[in-house]
């Protein structure tokens, strides 16, 4: 995917309003990355949705990111797309963050585009766009250009790690997509990454003050918040979410004995679930909302997982069950 760079037009009418109306909703909040309930002939569990969102909410999440990385969004039909963010929206009022991605070698930037609406008539706030595999910086700002131009919702850039994107941003593609109007923020998701975590937070406070930095850190969580983060993105919260939302919130009001207790625990769950092969994270925290009771068991199932080692779930729950006692 190439591009020639095109200039951003003027913002539809209201575009600065719900741009700031998505930041003061979710800054300092926890916005769940969603899991997509499959049924073992990974069709969409549409009946476990509604629950599952209440759920998520009702355990300490602000928001829900539905079709993120998380919840295999790369993978879901448009029509199953579009259910999940009207089942999610209509459950719980919360906003819904709508997972916008490009298979590798497949479509192309205008179905984003007409996907983009259909997610936004289905009631999503904001779209996470995902880099687009292999695509230069001139295309990714143009696909962000005309999402804001055509779409009008509220833009989140997502910095995913190349193993899992193949494009992972650099600070002058960030710094690019920040000078949009429509991007209300980014969401960092470097995996390991340290340098590169405070590198982009650093050019996000330089280029774009205003602008809300989601920490996706499952595995560098509470340090992302000490770097500058003001919200959270996570796919550790798919279940447990009262847990991650303990990290954020003794963070943000300076309770820094809690804070650390809530980061302990936090990280102890991400070493059992982020590990190699990290595709398996999704199987994983599967395995966990059931075992917590957000998902019936025989949803709980992640079609697209590498193949884990017999015998992981029942280690999972049993180092999981000593954890939460």
């Amino acid at each position: 995917m190439t591009s020639s760079p095109r200039s951003p037009g003027n913002p539809a009418p209201g575009a600065a309003t719900a741009v700031a109306q998505v930041r003061d909703l979710l800054r300092g909040g926890l916005v769940a990355a969603t899991l997509t309930p499959f049924h073992p002939d990974g069709t969409v569990a549409r009946s476990a949705v509604a629950p599952y969102a209440a759920a998520l909410t009702d355990g300490g999440a602000r928001g829900l990111a539905v079709g993120a990385h998380t919840g295999r969004g790369v993978h879901l039909p448009a029509d199953d797309l579009t259910y999940l963010v009207r089942e999610s929206a209509q459950a719980t009022g919360a906003p819904v963050v709508a997972g916008l991605s490009l298979p590798t070698g497949a479509g192309n930037p205008d179905e984003l585009v007409a996907l983009g609406a259909r997610l936004r008539d289905a009631g999503a706030r904001a779209l996470l766009v995902s880099p687009v595999p292999y695509a230069d910086r001139a295309a990714t700002v143009d696909l962000h250009v005309r999402l804001g131009e055509e779409v009008g919702l509220p833009l989140v850039a997502f910095v995913l790690y190349e193993r899992a994107s193949r494009l992972q941003y650099d600070v002058g593609t960030l710094a690019e997509l920040l000078a949009l109007p429509w991007v209300c923020g980014v969401k960092l998701a470097l995996l390991d990454d340290a340098m590169a975590c405070q590198d982009l937070l650093e050019v996000t406070t330089a280029t774009a003050p205003d602008a809300l930095v989601f920490t996706g850190e499952d595995r560098m969580y509470g340090p992302s918040l000490m770097w500058g983060a003001q919200a959270a993105l996570l796919g550790i919260a798919a279940a447990l979410p009262a847990w991650s939302a303990a990290v954020l919130d003794t963070w943000t009001r300076g309770d820094l004995a809690e804070f650390v207790r809530a980061s302990e625990r936090l990280d102890a769950l991400a070493r059992l679930t982020f590990r190699e092969p990290m595709e398996g994270y999704v199987q994983r925290m599967a395995w966990v909302a059931a075992w917590q009771g957000l998902l019936p068991a025989d949803v709980a199932f992640d079609p697209y997982a590498p193949v884990l080692p017999a015998g992981e779930r029942a280690s999972l729950l049993k180092q999981l069950e000593a954890l939460a006692g």
